[in-house]
């Protein structure tokens, strides 16, 4: 029976990048506590010793994502209250998965440039986590871009906070024009009358915020995923925050890709 669990286990284990440096050693609490008072302020003990954090907590996830950032990656990190908390191990994983995309054969091979990599993050929210880490990481240069003049601002916040990253990320307002997108791609800059049943009406994603004459080569987005803050369905075991600017568009996350996807179509000379 033992040997049935582990297994089962094993197979459940969330995927994680073999180069994600927390692959083969995992954040390890007792010592994070050791090195930052603020962050033992968080950590109990459970009967077999081991150490914990209240993941419900929004305080302690935190917290946890500050100094994990400060302590392993060197970045001065931090966001307001109730705004989307990313987890560390998670996001390196998108990076890592990008950087293999970038050196296989599926992605056409840059012309010119040299080995330089520039990425477009769609709604890069207060966080600001994926140019952070990939600037910080690989050395790749990023345009974030969001809505809201609180994730604009704390984005940029979290960029002068670490200056020797400040060349490599600019922080970009996507314009608030609406535009609408049906379910069938079918584009339009009209008011709600266009709106289709499962269409993504709202700001501007990529086009019109991409300018003329830049180059990326690749876009990466942790979209909406949600249609309202009910769906949602907030997991009751974690509390990593979100707003619903970040969490939900109208038509939920098949309209935002659909919106993706048709200004991917017409921006095809500006990204690989």
């Amino acid at each position: 029976m033992g040997g049935k669990k582990r297994r089962r286990a094993e197979r459940e284990r969330p995927t994680i990048h073999p180069r994600n440096r927390y692959s083969e050693k995992p954040p390890d609490f007792r010592v994070l506590a050791s090195i930052y008072p603020s962050f033992e302020h968080f950590v109990f003990y459970s009967n077999d010793g081991r150490p914990r954090i209240d993941w419900t907590d929004f305080n302690a996830t935190r917290e946890l994502t500050r100094v994990l950032l400060h302590h392993d990656h060197g970045l001065q990190w931090w966001i307001p209250d109730g705004q989307l908390c990313p987890t560390v191990p998670n996001r390196l994983n998108y990076i890592h998965w990008i950087e293999d995309l970038l050196a296989s054969n599926v992605v056409p091979k840059c012309n010119g440039g040299g080995d330089k990599v520039r990425g477009f993050d769609i709604g890069t929210g207060v966080n600001c986590i994926y140019p952070l880490l990939g600037s910080s990481l690989l050395g790749w240069s990023f345009v974030g871009s969001d809505v809201t003049d609180v994730a604009v601002e704390w984005a940029e916040r979290n960029v002068g906070s670490n200056p020797h990253l400040s060349d490599l990320i600019e922080i970009r307002r996507a314009g608030s024009a609406c535009i609408s997108c049906s379910a069938d791609g079918k584009s339009s800059s009209g008011g709600r009358d266009s709106e289709s049943k499962n269409g993504y009406y709202g700001p501007l994603v990529l086009d019109g915020v991409v300018k003329d004459g830049e180059h990326f080569d690749f876009c990466m987005c942790n979209p909406p995923f949600f249609e309202n803050m009910d769906e949602a369905g907030l997991n009751p075991k974690t509390s990593c925050g979100g707003t619903s600017e970040e969490m939900v568009c109208p038509g939920g996350e098949k309209a935002f890709i659909t919106r993706i996807i048709e200004d991917s179509v017409v921006l095809k000379q500006s990204f690989r």
